[in-house]
């Protein structure tokens, strides 16, 4: 296209050599692993604006829960997520010639801080502990200063996996906590009848 390294190749190099070894599929522009009742998703994409000659890659970070039914409010709070490039203040790693070697910074990023992130979560118990240190430390966790959604979602997230684990206790005890601190009605309205769809009182 613009002599430049495509995106869909950027992609197929890190699934290769980073990504793959860690048993992540590779779908399109997405790498995904599932296990132990998580979704692990490492997305890359280019920005929405700009030259399409010069737009360089940004990769979006998930960790949710599987296993749970369809939604039926607009925002149900039962995954981590953030943006990789701006643990280095960057907007989005620069997408060299074609001829030129991946940033190196791109690929220690996703070998690292990424990899990290979709990992650090073993199963749901620890997915749950790992939600709840996110919301003691104000949404941020490790080199990541902004993990979302804000506010008591990590709280939720945190009673949705206990939830699922089957351990009704636990999830109750995460429920109380959220319920306590967030000030939406809706959000906890909202929150309540998601999560008695998998733990019925």
């Amino acid at each position: 296209m613009s002599g430049r390294w495509s995106l869909r190749r950027a992609v197929n190099r890190l699934h290769r050599d980073v990504l793959a070894p860690l048993n992540f599929e590779r779908h399109g522009n997405s790498c995904t692993r599932a296990d132990n009742g998580l979704l692990r998703e490492m997305r890359f994409y280019t920005p929405r604006w700009g030259d399409p000659a010069r737009k360089g890659i940004q990769v979006f970070l998930s960790v949710r829960i599987v296993g749970l039914p369809e939604p039926l409010v607009e925002f149900r709070r039962d995954a981590l997520w953030t943006h990789l490039e701006p643990i280095r203040q960057l907007n989005e790693y620069p997408r060299p010639a074609s001829e030129e070697p991946l940033p190196a910074e791109l690929i220690d990023d996703v070998a690292g801080p990424g990899v990290a992130f979709l990992c650090h979560a073993a199963d749901l118990h620890a997915f749950g502990q790992w939600a709840a240190e996110v919301h003691a430390q104000q949404g941020s966790w490790g080199a990541f200063r902004h993990v979302h959604p804000g506010g008591t979602a990590p709280l939720q997230a945190a009673a949705f996996a206990a939830a699922v684990a089957g351990d009704k206790a636990l999830a109750d005890r995460r429920a109380g906590a959220a319920v306590v601190e967030e000030g939406d009605p809706r959000e906890v309205r909202d929150f309540r009848s998601e999560l008695g769809r998998v733990v019925p009182e």
